[in-house]
């Protein structure tokens, strides 16, 4: 027989070399139809008429129905199972993204983007259960990181806009009308690959020894030995409105749910308006930029943020500590936009930028783990990220409506970016804050199983 960390090691480098692509593609193609509509706003929000305020309002919309569907959908992510639900999910928004194509004002944008939403909800939620049947706590971090690259605005910014300028005016379309097209197709292409390579869980991996997944089911559920193991792992979750009522009278959780939003209050702005902010720091510098430099730009942004980001989780992986490196990546990404704001060149001003999305995006992948990390049982599991980020999403839904408001009102970004870094270091006050509240045990009527009960989570 094998040394059994030998087994253990060999079976999670064949779990990352197998799943990690297959995951980084789904939320790389769920992330670009996202932050593509930022760079179709240089040239779609003239061409039809809308203001900053009104995109802001059609960019945060998205998150009514992403906050709506939140835990229906990580619940049939369960029922269904992970590969069918997020291979489904994934072709459902490739072909809503196309038709993002069709908009012609500001009611038809609104409605798409709704739509886009309800489709998506089960993107993050359901990634993050799907990772933690695959990978023990002490990787988490690490895995998350690496599947949560952002090429979606590295590629994808830099792409979207060279399709706006080249394509525009092919075939009498105009080019922010073909870069919804030919990005939403892929995705659907992307959906049909999931439906096809992912694997539920180790139990059903026939790409594994029977000792490789003795040894994965294992880890991950080393965590929850000493709880109560009455279901099976193959059972599935029966959710009630008890279940429900439980999270949301989880003091804890709540709280640093909030502080979940808060971060992704500096996450939505920086992802609906970073084109838009370059170009108008560009004009504020008297520089005349195309939309293809604009584009090159925003992506060049992410390239040290990823960098950044990759050593602060690995540090945050090796300390086992998460609420100081959230709290601290917060305040970074807070000190780069004050200096963005207040830079007297466009060069400095990016630096601002890099900071900014580097802090984000190192908080970003760690701040997931902290509210549910008390959770025990895939019936908590399930509802308490499901909610966790469903609360979080309010921030969301906030932020660009608020910085195209401030936007229409003060004729610059100036005091929309005031107010990201003023949500960001709300952010670490209330991640220190919340994460000292005491948490009552479980409600005994939701078992923990070995099958989907874990340590804590990961993050987006």
């Amino acid at each position: 027989m094998k040394d059994t960390s030998l087994v253990e090691r060999q079976a999670l480098r064949k779990a990352a070399r197998r799943l990690a692509p297959l995951v980084l593609l789904l939320y790389t193609a769920g992330y670009l139809d996202r932050v593509n509509l930022g760079t179709a706003a240089l040239t779609m929000n003239s061409d039809l008429g809308i203001s900053a305020a009104a995109f802001g309002f059609a960019t945060g919309i998205f998150s009514a129905g992403y906050i709506a569907l939140q835990i229906p959908s990580n619940l049939a992510l369960n029922k269904l199972g992970p590969r069918r639900w997020l291979g489904l999910l994934t072709i459902s928004w490739g072909v809503v993204a196309m038709l993002t194509s069709l908009v012609q004002g500001e009611k038809s944008l609104v409605a798409v983007r709704i739509a886009l939403g309800a489709v998506e909800a089960g993107l993050l939620p359901g990634m993050f259960m799907y990772l933690t049947i695959w990978f023990p706590p002490s990787m988490r971090g690490r895995i998350t990181a690496v599947v949560c690259l952002p090429f979606y605005a590295i590629l994808g910014t830099p792409l979207s806009a060279s399709i706006m300028q080249y394509a525009d005016g092919l075939a009498g379309v105009a080019g922010w009308r073909w870069m919804f097209l030919l990005e939403g197709a892929p995705t659907i292409v992307i959906g049909l690959v999931l439906l096809r390579l992912l694997t539920d869980s180790p139990a059903s991996a026939t790409w594994l020894s029977d000792e490789e997944k003795t040894a994965l089911l294992r880890l991950t559920t080393a965590a929850t030995t000493a709880d109560n193991t009455e279901e099976r792992p193959g059972d599935k979750p029966r959710v009630g409105l008890r279940d429900i009522l439980d999270r949301l009278r989880d003091l804890r959780l709540v709280t640093l749910s909030l502080a979940v939003g808060l971060l992704w209050v500096g996450f939505a702005a920086i992802t609906s308006f970073l084109p838009l902010i370059v170009a108008g720091f560009a004009e504020h510098t008297h520089m005349k930029l195309s939309l293809v430099q604009t584009g090159l730009l925003s992506g060049l942004v992410y390239v040290p943020a990823t960098f950044v980001a990759l050593a602060w989780v690995s540090s945050s992986d090796r300390r086992d500590e998460r609420v100081k490196h959230v709290a601290c990546g917060a305040l970074l990404a807070a000190a780069g936009t004050v200096l963005a704001v207040n830079a007297s060149n466009l060069w400095v001003t990016l630096l601002g930028t890099v900071l900014l999305t580097s802090g984000i995006y190192a908080a970003l992948f760690l701040v997931w783990q902290i509210p549910v990390a008390h959770l025990r049982g895939p019936v908590a599991m399930s509802v308490g990220i499901a909610m966790t980020t469903m609360l979080g999403n309010i921030g969301s839904f906030m932020a660009p409506y608020v910085v195209g408001w401030l936007r229409d009102s003060t004729g610059n970004f100036d005091s929309g970016l005031y107010f990201i870094a003023v949500s960001l270091v709300a952010c670490a006050v209330v991640t220190v804050a919340g994460n000292r509240i005491r948490t009552s045990p479980p409600h005994p009527h939701t078992p923990a199983t070995p099958g989907g009960a874990i340590e804590e989570t990961l993050t987006h």
